[in-house]
């Protein structure tokens, strides 16, 4: 396991600390869920600076009860999408942790279509032993930090590798929800240049 990174915490007179909540299973534009009636949750439930990215449903915000916000957001989108929508919230700390600690420094294949993390609410179930493959060589779950696992594709010449978020999630019945390192690495970067 990878070591837990320090959060940061803040006083009355701290500005909040910076948050990513990664929503699960959503695409913005659809179902009624547009970026403004996303971002327009989060204010409600108390976030200031929400800014969302990409079109999956990533947004950073400033809160000191980042749990309470996510709390709010979820039951919002249960009520405008009809369906369980959990956030998977890591502060911007955990983040910038995560990548420099290098967890894809050994990878196990040559040829990488994608890295990738998926992120747990809670700790890495221990019913999970890694490392997890598929069958057909298409990815390998390889290593896990205490609430996410690293899993990265391989390239084939001829087809697109599947990924392994669905497996993950019947292994750890529970729900889950994965996004690309780059996309991680961008949104990190975005944050720490403000």
């Amino acid at each position: 396991m990878w070591p837990m990174p320090s959060t940061s915490s803040s006083t009355a007179t701290d500005v909040p600390p910076i948050h990513v909540a990664f929503v699960r299973a959503v695409m913005i534009g659809r179902e009624g869920l547009h970026r403004t009636v996303l971002l327009d949750m989060f204010e409600r439930a108390g976030a200031t600076e929400a800014t969302s990215y990409i079109s999956t449903g990533n947004v950073s915000f400033r809160a000191d009860d980042a749990a309470a916000v996510s709390a709010a957001v979820e039951a919002d989108l249960h009520e405008l999408l009809g369906r369980e929508t959990p956030l998977f919230v890591r502060s911007l700390d955990e983040l910038e942790g995560l990548l420099d600690s290098d967890p894809f420094a050994t990878e196990p294949f040559d040829e990488v279509y994608a890295r990738l993390v998926t992120f747990f609410g809670d700790e890495v179930p221990p019913s999970i032993e890694l490392p997890v493959e598929a069958t057909n060589g298409d990815w390998s779950v390889f290593a896990a930090g205490p609430r996410e696992l690293f899993s990265v594709t391989r390239a084939w010449p001829d087809r697109q590798p599947n990924d392994p978020g669905g497996r993950i999630q019947r292994i750890a019945d529970q729900p889950v929800t994965t996004r690309a390192l780059g996309t991680l690495e961008r949104i990190v970067a975005k944050l720490v240049d403000e």
